[in-house]
């Protein structure tokens, strides 16, 4: 009887758990909906890729001069083939410096140290950004062997969600996009593919000026064509007007100018 009795009262224990449970589950969570955290949306979108042209020359004492704080270029969708914001005029005459030859302009009495085009992300044409290594003054590197390099491809996205236009360029190389990419030389005629420039063996040639092209595509003959005679009346250094400075030995405080 007791037995029975023991029994009884823990089946009775047993269902007032359950009971207790069931009814807390009901209380705690039975009718509360489930809530779906909101989708984060990316606030950048593609706006094209930049490139970056170096240069150097060796002169004959061998002293390497180098220009790399210019020679940019690319396609940004808020630029245009014609003359745009991003495309930045130069400074003047230097020892050693890149210099573009955009299509709009004529007037290169300082050239354009960025050029920058259309980018269409449905699908880019050919394109062609033309420039010139320049040697105007103090230091005559007439004859020294130079060095182009292109300090990477880098891809760009873009906000305008607070009011002004915002860029962030990718930390990655885009080699598809350095690959699609050739190194014209106007002067001879001959064409390389970016990982050939370190052996390209380059040189002014005796000249102040040199003419090259970046060719985006397919480099067919009218990319070794010569500038039209316009720009290339204003383009050129001849060794008339190469600009021999003295260079002070009084021990002033400054030295040649920044290149």
């Amino acid at each position: 009887m007791k037995t029975k009795k023991l029994l009884l009262s823990a089946i009775t224990f047993l269902a007032f758990l359950t009971s207790g449970c069931d009814e807390n589950t009901m209380k705690d969570g039975g009718d509360v909906p489930t809530v779906t955290p909101p989708v984060k949306v990316d606030p950048y979108k593609t706006a094209g890729w930049y490139g970056k042209t170096e240069v150097s020359a060796t002169a004959a004492d061998g002293k390497v001069y180098s220009h790399k704080s210019a020679g940019v270029f690319g396609e940004l969708v808020q630029s245009s083939d014609d003359k745009d914001k991003h495309d930045i005029p130069g400074y003047g005459a230097a020892i050693l410096q890149v210099i573009f030859v955009p299509e709009f302009t004529t007037d290169m009495d300082v050239g354009y140290f960025s050029d920058y085009k259309k980018y269409d992300e449905a699908g880019t044409p050919k394109k062609v950004w033309t420039f010139q290594v320049k040697n105007q003054q103090i230091v005559d590197l007439s004859s020294a062997p130079i060095i182009i390099n292109l300090n990477g491809v880098h891809d760009v996205q873009y906000r305008d969600d607070r009011g002004r236009v915002e860029y962030k360029e990718s930390s990655t190389i885009d080699q598809a996009k350095v690959d699609e990419l050739r190194l014209v030389d106007v002067d001879n005629n001959n064409s390389y593919t970016v990982n050939e420039l370190a052996i390209a063996n380059l040189t002014m040639q005796g000249l102040h000026t040199r003419t090259f092209r970046w060719v985006l595509g397919s480099v067919d003959s009218s990319d070794y064509n010569a500038l039209p005679s316009a720009q290339r009346a204003s383009a050129r250094v001849a060794s008339s007007d190469f600009q021999v400075v003295p260079v002070r030995v009084d021990g002033g405080k400054f030295g040649l100018p920044p290149m």
